[in-house]
Protein backbone atom coordinates (compact mmCIF):
# COMPACT_ATOMS: atom_id res chain seq x y z
CA UNK A 1 0.00 0.00 0.00
CA UNK A 2 1.40 3.45 -1.09
CA UNK A 3 2.65 5.60 1.94
CA UNK A 4 -0.24 8.75 1.73
CA UNK A 5 1.03 11.96 0.08
CA UNK A 6 2.16 14.50 2.70
CA UNK A 7 1.40 17.57 0.51
CA UNK A 8 -2.21 16.31 -0.83
CA UNK A 9 -2.50 15.61 3.30
CA UNK A 10 -1.97 18.80 4.02
CA UNK A 11 -3.62 20.68 0.93
CA UNK A 12 -6.81 18.28 2.15
CA UNK A 13 -6.10 19.66 6.04
CA UNK A 14 -6.10 23.14 5.01
CA UNK A 15 -9.62 22.70 2.93
CA UNK A 16 -11.13 21.71 6.31
CA UNK A 17 -9.63 24.35 8.33
CA UNK A 18 -7.73 21.86 10.80
CA UNK A 19 -5.24 23.31 12.16
CA UNK A 20 -3.15 20.24 13.98
CA UNK A 21 -3.76 18.08 11.07
CA UNK A 22 -2.04 21.08 8.95
CA UNK A 23 0.75 20.94 11.23
CA UNK A 24 1.29 17.15 11.10
CA UNK A 25 1.70 17.36 7.28
CA UNK A 26 3.92 20.42 7.49
CA UNK A 27 5.89 18.58 9.33
CA UNK A 28 5.71 15.61 8.10
CA UNK A 29 6.89 17.48 4.57
CA UNK A 30 9.84 19.03 6.10
CA UNK A 31 10.84 15.81 6.87
CA UNK A 32 10.94 14.13 3.58
CA UNK A 33 10.66 17.06 1.32
CA UNK A 34 14.27 18.58 0.75
CA UNK A 35 17.94 17.25 0.70
CA UNK A 36 20.45 19.94 1.75
CA UNK A 37 21.62 22.47 -0.75
CA UNK A 38 18.75 21.99 -2.88
CA UNK A 39 16.40 25.47 -2.91
CA UNK A 40 13.68 24.79 -0.42
CA UNK A 41 10.72 25.31 -3.65
CA UNK A 42 7.33 25.35 -1.91
CA UNK A 43 8.09 24.20 1.26
CA UNK A 44 8.97 27.42 2.95
CA UNK A 45 5.36 28.78 2.01
CA UNK A 46 3.81 26.29 3.50
CA UNK A 47 5.45 26.10 6.69
CA UNK A 48 4.66 29.64 6.90
CA UNK A 49 1.23 29.42 6.36
CA UNK A 50 0.80 26.59 8.89
CA UNK A 51 3.41 28.25 11.56
CA UNK A 52 1.05 31.40 11.40
CA UNK A 53 -2.25 29.70 13.08
CA UNK A 54 -0.15 27.31 14.63
CA UNK A 55 -0.19 27.37 19.33
CA UNK A 56 1.95 25.44 21.31
CA UNK A 57 4.30 22.65 20.48
CA UNK A 58 3.30 23.02 16.96
CA UNK A 59 4.18 26.35 16.86
CA UNK A 60 7.53 25.44 18.02
CA UNK A 61 8.34 22.24 15.82
CA UNK A 62 6.96 24.74 12.42
CA UNK A 63 9.78 27.36 13.68
CA UNK A 64 12.28 24.08 13.34
CA UNK A 65 11.11 23.10 10.70
CA UNK A 66 11.47 26.59 9.12
CA UNK A 67 14.79 27.46 10.34
CA UNK A 68 16.16 23.73 8.81
CA UNK A 69 14.25 24.64 5.37
CA UNK A 70 15.78 28.32 4.85
CA UNK A 71 19.66 26.87 6.32
CA UNK A 72 19.12 23.38 3.89
CA UNK A 73 17.86 26.06 0.83
CA UNK A 74 20.91 28.67 1.24
CA UNK A 75 19.75 31.29 3.35
CA UNK A 76 20.56 30.76 7.14
CA UNK A 77 19.77 34.62 7.71
CA UNK A 78 16.46 33.77 7.19
CA UNK A 79 16.27 30.88 9.25
CA UNK A 80 17.55 33.05 12.68
CA UNK A 81 14.45 34.49 13.87
CA UNK A 82 12.76 31.22 13.83
CA UNK A 83 15.59 29.11 15.49
CA UNK A 84 15.68 32.06 18.07
CA UNK A 85 11.97 31.57 18.77
CA UNK A 86 11.68 27.85 19.01
CA UNK A 87 14.63 27.71 21.03
CA UNK A 88 12.79 30.57 24.06
CA UNK A 89 9.43 28.82 23.61
CA UNK A 90 10.69 25.26 24.47
CA UNK A 91 12.80 26.86 27.22
CA UNK A 92 9.77 28.48 28.24
CA UNK A 93 7.84 25.08 28.35
CA UNK A 94 10.65 22.57 29.60
CA UNK A 95 10.41 20.04 27.31
CA UNK A 96 13.79 18.73 26.44
CA UNK A 97 12.75 16.75 23.80
CA UNK A 98 11.47 20.30 22.16
CA UNK A 99 14.28 21.76 23.26
CA UNK A 100 16.83 19.63 21.57
CA UNK A 101 14.87 20.08 18.30
CA UNK A 102 15.01 24.01 18.86
CA UNK A 103 19.04 24.32 19.93
CA UNK A 104 19.82 21.52 16.50
CA UNK A 105 18.19 24.15 14.19
CA UNK A 106 19.76 26.73 16.39
CA UNK A 107 23.06 24.76 15.43
CA UNK A 108 22.41 25.18 12.24
CA UNK A 109 22.19 29.13 11.87
CA UNK A 110 25.27 29.36 13.71
CA UNK A 111 27.16 27.06 11.37
CA UNK A 112 29.09 29.80 9.64
CA UNK A 113 32.96 30.20 9.88
CA UNK A 114 33.40 32.73 12.48
CA UNK A 115 30.77 30.46 14.82
CA UNK A 116 33.19 28.18 15.78
CA UNK A 117 33.06 28.63 19.74
CA UNK A 118 29.50 29.59 19.72
CA UNK A 119 28.63 25.97 17.87
CA UNK A 120 30.86 23.86 20.36
CA UNK A 121 28.94 25.47 22.81
CA UNK A 122 25.57 24.58 21.52
CA UNK A 123 26.72 21.19 20.94
CA UNK A 124 27.34 20.59 24.22
CA UNK A 125 24.39 22.24 25.28
CA UNK A 126 22.19 19.77 23.44
CA UNK A 127 24.33 16.81 24.33
CA UNK A 128 23.37 17.34 27.77
CA UNK A 129 20.22 18.21 26.68
CA UNK A 130 19.64 14.44 24.83
CA UNK A 131 21.46 12.40 27.66
CA UNK A 132 18.37 11.46 29.68
CA UNK A 133 16.03 11.42 26.62
CA UNK A 134 14.73 8.13 25.19
CA UNK A 135 14.53 8.81 21.68
CA UNK A 136 17.50 7.98 19.59
CA UNK A 137 17.00 10.64 16.51
CA UNK A 138 17.45 13.38 19.50
CA UNK A 139 20.69 11.17 20.70
CA UNK A 140 22.52 10.80 17.30
CA UNK A 141 21.46 14.39 16.36
CA UNK A 142 23.80 15.74 19.68
CA UNK A 143 26.43 13.14 18.41
CA UNK A 144 26.95 14.02 14.73
CA UNK A 145 27.45 17.77 15.91
CA UNK A 146 29.75 17.14 18.53
CA UNK A 147 31.38 14.60 15.95
CA UNK A 148 31.92 17.90 13.51
CA UNK A 149 32.82 20.42 16.29
CA UNK A 150 35.44 18.17 17.19
CA UNK A 151 36.78 17.44 13.95
CA UNK A 152 36.74 21.17 12.98
CA UNK A 153 38.75 21.74 16.27
CA UNK A 154 41.00 18.77 15.77
CA UNK A 155 40.47 16.34 18.53
CA UNK A 156 40.85 13.21 17.87
CA UNK A 157 39.79 11.71 21.55
CA UNK A 158 36.44 13.10 21.11
CA UNK A 159 36.00 12.24 17.11
CA UNK A 160 36.24 8.43 18.55
CA UNK A 161 34.16 9.33 21.12
CA UNK A 162 31.83 10.36 18.84
CA UNK A 163 31.99 7.84 16.32
CA UNK A 164 31.45 4.90 18.97
CA UNK A 165 28.56 6.33 20.91
CA UNK A 166 26.81 6.41 17.14
CA UNK A 167 27.76 2.83 16.33
CA UNK A 168 26.00 1.87 20.52
CA UNK A 169 23.27 3.93 19.39
CA UNK A 170 22.62 1.90 16.14
CA UNK A 171 22.64 -0.93 18.21
CA UNK A 172 20.60 -0.07 20.75
CA UNK A 173 17.93 1.18 17.91
CA UNK A 174 18.05 -0.78 15.92
CA UNK A 175 16.93 0.45 12.88
CA UNK A 176 17.61 2.18 9.53
CA UNK A 177 18.02 5.39 9.81
CA UNK A 178 20.76 5.70 12.55
CA UNK A 179 22.66 2.69 11.27
CA UNK A 180 22.58 4.43 8.08
CA UNK A 181 24.30 7.86 9.98
CA UNK A 182 26.57 5.35 12.06
CA UNK A 183 28.29 3.94 8.83
CA UNK A 184 28.20 7.03 6.76
CA UNK A 185 30.33 8.74 9.48
CA UNK A 186 32.53 5.44 10.15
CA UNK A 187 33.22 5.82 6.15
CA UNK A 188 34.33 9.50 6.69
CA UNK A 189 36.84 8.51 8.87
CA UNK A 190 37.72 5.25 7.36
CA UNK A 191 39.32 7.66 4.40
CA UNK A 192 40.32 10.06 7.34
CA UNK A 193 42.98 7.20 8.13
CA UNK A 194 43.49 5.33 4.89
CA UNK A 195 41.47 2.51 5.35
CA UNK A 196 39.99 1.60 2.24
CA UNK A 197 38.73 -1.73 3.64
CA UNK A 198 36.84 0.12 6.48
CA UNK A 199 35.44 2.36 4.13
CA UNK A 200 34.33 -0.25 1.24
CA UNK A 201 32.15 -2.02 4.18
CA UNK A 202 30.81 0.89 5.89
CA UNK A 203 29.94 2.54 1.94
CA UNK A 204 28.01 -0.95 1.40
CA UNK A 205 26.29 -1.03 4.87
CA UNK A 206 25.40 3.28 4.30
CA UNK A 207 23.76 2.20 0.85
CA UNK A 208 21.68 -0.45 2.08
CA UNK A 209 20.21 1.37 5.12
CA UNK A 210 19.76 4.90 3.61
CA UNK A 211 17.62 3.46 0.52
CA UNK A 212 15.76 1.18 3.43
CA UNK A 213 14.97 4.31 5.97
CA UNK A 214 14.51 6.14 2.77
CA UNK A 215 16.70 8.83 4.23
CA UNK A 216 16.82 12.05 1.60
CA UNK A 217 20.61 12.52 1.44
CA UNK A 218 21.39 9.35 1.64
CA UNK A 219 22.11 9.11 -2.35
CA UNK A 220 24.44 12.42 -1.77
CA UNK A 221 26.41 10.57 1.22
CA UNK A 222 26.87 7.85 -1.17
CA UNK A 223 28.06 10.08 -3.99
CA UNK A 224 30.67 11.34 -0.72
CA UNK A 225 32.00 7.94 -0.03
CA UNK A 226 32.66 6.65 -3.53
CA UNK A 227 34.49 9.66 -4.81
CA UNK A 228 36.66 10.02 -1.67
CA UNK A 229 37.21 5.68 -2.22
CA UNK A 230 37.81 6.56 -6.28
CA UNK A 231 40.74 9.74 -4.84
CA UNK A 232 42.95 7.36 -2.28
CA UNK A 233 42.57 4.36 -4.84
CA UNK A 234 43.45 7.15 -7.92
CA UNK A 235 40.38 5.53 -10.00
CA UNK A 236 40.64 8.02 -12.51
CA UNK A 237 37.18 6.89 -14.32
CA UNK A 238 35.32 7.12 -11.21
CA UNK A 239 36.55 10.01 -10.02
CA UNK A 240 35.63 12.02 -13.73
CA UNK A 241 32.29 10.54 -13.39
CA UNK A 242 32.03 11.94 -9.87
CA UNK A 243 33.41 15.18 -11.00
CA UNK A 244 30.79 15.89 -13.24
CA UNK A 245 27.91 14.58 -10.99
CA UNK A 246 29.42 17.20 -8.47
CA UNK A 247 29.52 20.33 -10.88
CA UNK A 248 26.50 19.70 -12.32
CA UNK A 249 24.58 19.62 -9.33
CA UNK A 250 26.66 22.39 -7.68
CA UNK A 251 25.91 24.22 -10.39
CA UNK A 252 22.52 23.76 -10.97
CA UNK A 253 21.13 24.33 -7.11
CA UNK A 254 23.42 27.34 -6.66
CA UNK A 255 26.14 25.55 -4.16
CA UNK A 256 29.69 26.85 -4.67
CA UNK A 257 31.04 23.99 -2.39
CA UNK A 258 29.54 21.23 -4.01
CA UNK A 259 30.51 22.55 -7.46
CA UNK A 260 34.37 23.47 -6.51
CA UNK A 261 34.51 19.87 -4.69
CA UNK A 262 33.57 18.31 -8.21
CA UNK A 263 36.75 20.92 -9.98
CA UNK A 264 38.91 18.86 -6.86
CA UNK A 265 37.68 15.74 -8.19
CA UNK A 266 38.44 16.71 -12.15
CA UNK A 267 42.02 17.33 -10.76
CA UNK A 268 42.52 13.94 -8.84
CA UNK A 269 41.16 12.61 -12.25
CA UNK A 270 43.85 14.60 -14.34
CA UNK A 271 41.63 16.94 -16.13
CA UNK A 272 42.64 20.37 -14.94
CA UNK A 273 40.73 22.12 -17.89
CA UNK A 274 37.41 21.45 -16.57
CA UNK A 275 38.81 22.16 -12.99
CA UNK A 276 39.71 25.35 -14.52
CA UNK A 277 36.47 26.63 -16.23
CA UNK A 278 34.65 25.72 -12.56
CA UNK A 279 37.07 28.05 -10.94
CA UNK A 280 36.92 30.77 -13.46
CA UNK A 281 33.24 30.58 -13.14
CA UNK A 282 32.82 30.35 -9.24
CA UNK A 283 35.81 33.22 -8.59
CA UNK A 284 34.67 35.97 -11.34
CA UNK A 285 34.48 38.48 -8.55
CA UNK A 286 36.59 36.86 -6.22
CA UNK A 287 36.55 34.53 -3.45
CA UNK A 288 35.80 37.01 -0.83
CA UNK A 289 31.86 37.30 -2.82
CA UNK A 290 31.18 33.87 -1.77
CA UNK A 291 28.94 33.76 1.19
CA UNK A 292 30.11 33.32 4.37
CA UNK A 293 27.20 30.16 4.92
CA UNK A 294 27.97 26.83 6.31
CA UNK A 295 30.78 25.61 4.00
CA UNK A 296 32.44 28.85 3.18
CA UNK A 297 35.68 27.66 4.98
CA UNK A 298 35.48 24.55 2.37
CA UNK A 299 34.65 26.36 -0.79
CA UNK A 300 37.69 28.66 -0.14
CA UNK A 301 40.13 26.13 0.48
CA UNK A 302 39.05 23.79 -2.47
CA UNK A 303 39.04 26.65 -4.89
CA UNK A 304 42.55 27.64 -3.43
CA UNK A 305 43.32 23.75 -4.30
CA UNK A 306 41.69 24.08 -7.99
CA UNK A 307 43.70 27.37 -8.66
CA UNK A 308 47.04 26.03 -7.49
CA UNK A 309 46.75 22.63 -9.20
CA UNK A 310 45.13 24.99 -12.23
CA UNK A 311 48.38 28.07 -12.20
CA UNK A 312 45.81 30.77 -11.39
CA UNK A 313 47.73 32.89 -8.65
CA UNK A 314 44.54 35.44 -7.76
CA UNK A 315 42.74 33.25 -6.19
CA UNK A 316 46.08 31.46 -4.28
CA UNK A 317 46.77 35.62 -3.20
CA UNK A 318 43.33 35.76 -1.86
CA UNK A 319 42.52 33.05 -0.31
CA UNK A 320 45.85 33.65 1.71
CA UNK A 321 44.81 36.38 3.11
CA UNK A 322 41.23 34.80 4.02
CA UNK A 323 42.56 31.53 5.18
CA UNK A 324 45.05 32.63 7.51
CA UNK A 325 42.73 33.72 10.52
CA UNK A 326 41.40 30.10 10.46
CA UNK A 327 44.27 28.23 10.97
CA UNK A 328 43.93 25.66 13.57
CA UNK A 329 40.74 24.26 12.15
CA UNK A 330 40.13 21.44 10.36
CA UNK A 331 37.76 21.65 7.38
CA UNK A 332 34.63 19.41 6.72
CA UNK A 333 31.58 19.03 4.81
CA UNK A 334 28.48 19.99 6.07
CA UNK A 335 27.67 17.17 8.74
CA UNK A 336 31.13 15.42 9.06
CA UNK A 337 30.36 13.50 5.93
CA UNK A 338 33.78 14.52 3.99
CA UNK A 339 36.92 15.90 5.55
CA UNK A 340 39.11 17.86 3.39
CA UNK A 341 42.33 18.18 5.25
CA UNK A 342 43.68 21.19 7.49
CA UNK A 343 43.62 24.78 7.28
CA UNK A 344 47.45 25.29 7.49
CA UNK A 345 48.38 22.90 4.34
CA UNK A 346 46.93 25.33 2.08
CA UNK A 347 48.82 27.89 3.17
CA UNK A 348 51.85 26.05 3.21
CA UNK A 349 51.12 25.06 -0.43
CA UNK A 350 49.79 28.60 -1.49
CA UNK A 351 53.05 30.32 0.13
CA UNK A 352 55.28 27.41 -1.87
CA UNK A 353 53.43 28.75 -5.16
CA UNK A 354 54.02 32.17 -4.43
CA UNK A 355 57.85 32.14 -3.49
CA UNK A 356 57.91 31.79 -0.15
CA UNK A 357 59.85 29.00 1.22
CA UNK A 358 60.26 29.64 5.08
CA UNK A 359 56.51 30.23 5.03
CA UNK A 360 55.90 27.55 3.04
CA UNK A 361 57.89 25.33 5.56
CA UNK A 362 56.45 26.70 8.97
CA UNK A 363 52.95 25.99 7.66
CA UNK A 364 53.55 22.68 6.60
CA UNK A 365 54.80 21.79 9.67
CA UNK A 366 51.93 22.98 11.51
CA UNK A 367 49.90 20.94 8.83
CA UNK A 368 51.65 18.00 9.92
CA UNK A 369 50.98 18.38 13.50
CA UNK A 370 47.24 18.83 12.92
CA UNK A 371 47.20 15.53 10.61
CA UNK A 372 49.50 13.67 13.46
CA UNK A 373 46.90 14.93 16.30
CA UNK A 374 44.00 13.42 14.05
CA UNK A 375 45.81 10.10 12.88
CA UNK A 376 45.34 11.30 9.37
CA UNK A 377 47.68 8.94 7.84
CA UNK A 378 46.43 9.41 4.10
CA UNK A 379 46.53 13.16 4.62
CA UNK A 380 49.51 13.47 5.81
CA UNK A 381 51.17 10.89 3.30
CA UNK A 382 49.49 13.50 0.71
CA UNK A 383 51.15 16.54 2.34
CA UNK A 384 54.66 14.44 2.02
CA UNK A 385 54.27 13.64 -1.77
CA UNK A 386 53.98 16.92 -2.76
CA UNK A 387 56.58 18.27 -4.55
CA UNK A 388 55.71 21.73 -4.09
CA UNK A 389 56.97 21.07 -0.09
CA UNK A 390 59.30 18.82 -0.75
CA UNK A 391 61.79 18.88 2.10
CA UNK A 392 59.45 21.00 4.09
CA UNK A 393 57.74 18.46 6.11
CA UNK A 394 58.87 15.61 8.28
CA UNK A 395 59.76 12.80 6.35
CA UNK A 396 58.45 10.15 8.60
CA UNK A 397 55.08 9.28 9.63
CA UNK A 398 55.99 7.55 13.81
CA UNK A 399 54.81 9.49 16.73
CA UNK A 400 58.02 11.49 17.26
CA UNK A 401 57.12 15.47 17.91
CA UNK A 402 56.97 17.53 14.33
CA UNK A 403 59.19 20.43 14.72
CA UNK A 404 57.86 23.65 16.41
CA UNK A 405 55.82 26.14 15.28
CA UNK A 406 57.27 29.54 15.22
CA UNK A 407 55.89 31.99 17.97
CA UNK A 408 54.14 34.71 17.37
CA UNK A 409 54.67 37.65 19.90
CA UNK A 410 51.60 39.88 20.43
CA UNK A 411 51.17 43.04 22.64
CA UNK A 412 48.50 43.52 25.11
CA UNK A 413 49.43 46.11 28.13
CA UNK A 414 48.21 49.71 29.76
CA UNK A 415 49.90 52.69 29.03
CA UNK A 416 49.19 55.97 29.88
CA UNK A 417 46.10 57.47 29.63
CA UNK A 418 43.54 54.32 29.34
CA UNK A 419 45.73 53.90 25.65
CA UNK A 420 46.41 50.31 25.69
CA UNK A 421 49.12 48.80 23.17
CA UNK A 422 47.43 46.17 20.96
CA UNK A 423 48.55 43.64 18.41
CA UNK A 424 50.98 41.34 17.08
CA UNK A 425 54.78 42.73 17.59
CA UNK A 426 55.72 44.69 14.43
CA UNK A 427 52.04 45.76 14.16
CA UNK A 428 50.42 47.17 17.33
CA UNK A 429 48.88 49.95 17.52
CA UNK A 430 47.61 52.23 20.32
CA UNK A 431 43.78 51.29 21.21
CA UNK A 432 41.40 52.95 23.04
CA UNK A 433 41.32 51.06 26.62
CA UNK A 434 38.05 48.41 27.02
CA UNK A 435 37.08 46.55 29.64
CA UNK A 436 37.51 43.15 28.17
CA UNK A 437 41.42 44.16 27.42
CA UNK A 438 41.64 43.53 31.17
CA UNK A 439 39.85 40.08 32.00
CA UNK A 440 41.94 39.52 28.68
CA UNK A 441 45.14 40.35 30.11
CA UNK A 442 44.07 38.12 33.18
CA UNK A 443 43.12 35.24 31.17
CA UNK A 444 47.03 35.27 28.96
CA UNK A 445 48.69 35.64 31.75
CA UNK A 446 47.19 32.20 33.20
CA UNK A 447 46.92 29.93 30.68
CA UNK A 448 45.23 26.77 31.11
CA UNK A 449 44.00 28.42 34.42
CA UNK A 450 40.02 27.96 35.02
CA UNK A 451 39.34 31.68 36.27
CA UNK A 452 35.21 32.04 37.35
CA UNK A 453 33.61 35.56 36.11
CA UNK A 454 33.81 36.92 39.62
CA UNK A 455 37.13 36.19 39.86
CA UNK A 456 37.79 38.00 36.74
CA UNK A 457 35.58 40.78 37.65
CA UNK A 458 37.32 41.06 40.90
CA UNK A 459 40.56 41.21 39.75
CA UNK A 460 39.97 43.83 37.21
CA UNK A 461 38.95 45.82 40.08
CA UNK A 462 41.64 45.57 42.17
CA UNK A 463 40.51 43.45 44.89
CA UNK A 464 40.94 39.91 44.34
CA UNK A 465 38.91 37.19 46.16
CA UNK A 466 36.60 39.94 47.75
CA UNK A 467 33.15 38.89 45.55
CA UNK A 468 30.86 37.57 47.86
CA UNK A 469 28.21 35.29 45.83
CA UNK A 470 24.65 36.92 46.34
CA UNK A 471 21.48 35.27 45.86
CA UNK A 472 18.41 36.86 44.02
CA UNK A 473 15.49 38.02 46.00
CA UNK A 474 12.83 39.90 43.79
CA UNK A 475 10.76 38.33 41.36
CA UNK A 476 10.65 39.92 38.07
CA UNK A 477 6.93 40.19 37.86
CA UNK A 478 4.42 39.21 40.79
CA UNK A 479 2.91 35.52 40.60
CA UNK A 480 -0.82 37.64 40.43
CA UNK A 481 0.68 39.14 37.76
CA UNK A 482 1.98 35.98 35.90
CA UNK A 483 -1.21 34.31 36.79
CA UNK A 484 -3.07 36.69 34.90
CA UNK A 485 -0.90 36.87 31.91
CA UNK A 486 -1.35 33.21 31.12
CA UNK A 487 -5.03 33.25 31.78
CA UNK A 488 -5.38 36.23 28.75
CA UNK A 489 -3.08 33.62 26.54
CA UNK A 490 -5.17 30.84 27.03
CA UNK A 491 -8.47 33.45 26.35
CA UNK A 492 -6.22 35.25 23.17
CA UNK A 493 -5.64 31.42 21.68
CA UNK A 494 -9.78 30.64 21.64
CA UNK A 495 -10.31 33.75 20.30
CA UNK A 496 -7.43 33.56 17.40
CA UNK A 497 -8.73 29.90 16.41
CA UNK A 498 -12.76 32.01 15.99
CA UNK A 499 -10.32 34.74 13.95
CA UNK A 500 -8.92 32.42 12.14
CA UNK A 501 -12.25 29.95 11.51
CA UNK A 502 -13.66 33.52 10.37
CA UNK A 503 -11.14 34.28 7.99
CA UNK A 504 -11.09 37.96 10.17
CA UNK A 505 -7.20 39.15 9.42
CA UNK A 506 -7.47 42.36 11.16
CA UNK A 507 -8.55 40.58 14.65
CA UNK A 508 -6.40 37.71 13.78
CA UNK A 509 -3.39 40.59 13.65
CA UNK A 510 -4.07 42.44 16.20
CA UNK A 511 -4.63 39.21 19.03
CA UNK A 512 -1.06 37.91 17.57
CA UNK A 513 0.36 40.85 18.16
CA UNK A 514 -1.10 40.80 21.75
CA UNK A 515 0.03 37.44 22.13
CA UNK A 516 3.56 37.78 21.13
CA UNK A 517 4.02 41.08 23.68
CA UNK A 518 2.83 38.75 26.44
CA UNK A 519 4.82 35.71 25.68
CA UNK A 520 7.64 38.15 25.77
CA UNK A 521 6.52 39.42 29.08
CA UNK A 522 6.28 35.90 30.50
CA UNK A 523 9.22 34.93 28.89
CA UNK A 524 11.82 37.73 31.01
CA UNK A 525 10.05 36.90 33.72
CA UNK A 526 10.10 33.14 33.54
CA UNK A 527 12.82 30.39 34.02
CA UNK A 528 13.08 27.10 32.77
CA UNK A 529 10.28 25.13 34.35
CA UNK A 530 7.64 28.18 34.24
CA UNK A 531 8.56 29.30 37.76
CA UNK A 532 9.20 33.36 38.56
CA UNK A 533 12.78 34.51 37.42
CA UNK A 534 14.59 36.32 40.54
CA UNK A 535 16.80 39.02 39.49
CA UNK A 536 20.05 37.61 39.00
CA UNK A 537 22.52 36.53 41.56
CA UNK A 538 26.13 38.39 41.56
CA UNK A 539 27.88 35.61 40.03
CA UNK A 540 25.09 35.58 36.82
CA UNK A 541 25.79 39.50 37.06
CA UNK A 542 29.81 38.66 37.28
CA UNK A 543 28.77 36.00 34.46
CA UNK A 544 27.27 38.59 31.82
CA UNK A 545 29.05 41.09 31.88
CA UNK A 546 32.63 39.63 31.65
CA UNK A 547 31.40 37.56 28.50
CA UNK A 548 29.72 41.15 26.91
CA UNK A 549 33.51 42.96 27.38
CA UNK A 550 35.40 39.77 26.36
CA UNK A 551 33.17 39.17 22.94
CA UNK A 552 33.68 43.23 22.60
CA UNK A 553 37.15 42.89 23.20
CA UNK A 554 37.85 39.97 20.92
CA UNK A 555 35.50 41.87 18.04
CA UNK A 556 37.99 45.19 18.89
CA UNK A 557 41.27 43.08 18.21
CA UNK A 558 39.71 41.13 15.10
CA UNK A 559 39.05 44.29 13.22
CA UNK A 560 42.76 45.09 14.05
CA UNK A 561 44.21 41.97 13.02
CA UNK A 562 41.69 38.85 11.90
CA UNK A 563 44.60 35.95 12.33
CA UNK A 564 45.21 37.30 16.11
CA UNK A 565 41.77 38.05 16.48
CA UNK A 566 41.01 34.51 15.14
CA UNK A 567 43.37 32.52 17.40
CA UNK A 568 42.07 33.90 20.55
CA UNK A 569 38.44 33.30 19.43
CA UNK A 570 39.71 29.60 19.02
CA UNK A 571 41.55 29.50 22.39
CA UNK A 572 39.42 32.03 24.73
CA UNK A 573 36.57 29.78 26.73
CA UNK A 574 34.04 32.05 28.54
CA UNK A 575 31.10 31.72 31.03
CA UNK A 576 30.58 31.21 34.33
CA UNK A 577 34.40 29.87 34.25
CA UNK A 578 36.66 31.12 31.42
CA UNK A 579 40.07 29.98 30.56
CA UNK A 580 42.89 30.63 28.27
CA UNK A 581 43.64 27.19 26.35
CA UNK A 582 46.98 28.00 23.92
CA UNK A 583 47.22 26.52 20.94
CA UNK A 584 50.47 24.71 20.60
CA UNK A 585 50.44 24.73 16.40
CA UNK A 586 49.85 28.38 16.81
CA UNK A 587 52.11 29.15 19.59
CA UNK A 588 52.31 32.74 21.15
CA UNK A 589 54.44 34.99 23.33
CA UNK A 590 52.33 37.77 24.85
CA UNK A 591 53.77 41.06 26.18
CA UNK A 592 50.93 41.66 28.40
CA UNK A 593 53.38 44.64 30.26
CA UNK A 594 55.12 47.91 29.01
CA UNK A 595 58.25 46.70 27.80
CA UNK A 596 61.53 47.95 30.16
CA UNK A 597 63.07 51.30 28.79
CA UNK A 598 66.17 50.38 26.68
CA UNK A 599 69.51 50.91 29.06
CA UNK A 600 71.01 54.42 28.57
Amino acid sequence: MAEPDPLQEYLAARTAADQDAMTAAALRLAAVGQQFGTHPGRLPTLLHEAYHQATGTGRTRLAVALARSWVYGGHPDRAVPFAAEAVAQAERGADAALLAEALDAQLLVHWGPDQLAERSRIAGRLEETVAHLPATSARMSAHLWRLTTALENLDALAVQRQLRALDLLALEDGGSRVAFFAASRRGMHALLVGDLDAARAALAVARRTGAEAGEADAEAIEHTLIAGIARQERDRDTLAGEAAAYVAFGIGEGIASIAAEGAVLWLAAGEPAPARAVLDQLTGTGLSALPRDVDWLLSVTQLVDVALGTGATEPVVEGVRLLEPYAGRGVVNAGAVAFAGVVEEYLARSYAALGEPDRARSWADRAAAGYQRLGATWWQQRLRDRPELAGTTPAHAGPTTPARAESLRAHLWPGPDGIWTVGPDGAAVPVRAMKGFQYLRLLLSRPDTELTAQQLSDWAAGHPGAGVEQSGVDEVIDRQALLAYRTRLDEIDAELDEAVSWADQASTDRLRAERDALLAEVSAATGLHGRPRRTASSGERARVAVRKALAAALERITDLDPALGRLLTDTVRTGAVCRYRPDPARPVRWQLTPPAPPAS
